[in-house]
């Protein structure tokens, strides 16, 4: 399940804390997702996720 993949991950970075570097981290972050459709729609198959759409 890939929630619980992300889940771990979360907690594997030291917190960002300055903006720029939080920004930084987030751009970072999208592109990844960006570059794997299929891990951005593995989100929308969890059960109450599909049923909201």
């Amino acid at each position: 399940m890939e929630y619980g993949k992300r889940g771990k991950s979360i907690g594997t970075k030291v917190p960002v804390r300055p903006k720029a570097k939080l920004k930084l981290a987030t751009t970072e972050h999208m592109v990844k997702l960006e570059q794997s459709p299929e891990r951005v729609k593995s989100f929308f198959q969890d059960p109450p996720v599909k049923y909201a759409a």
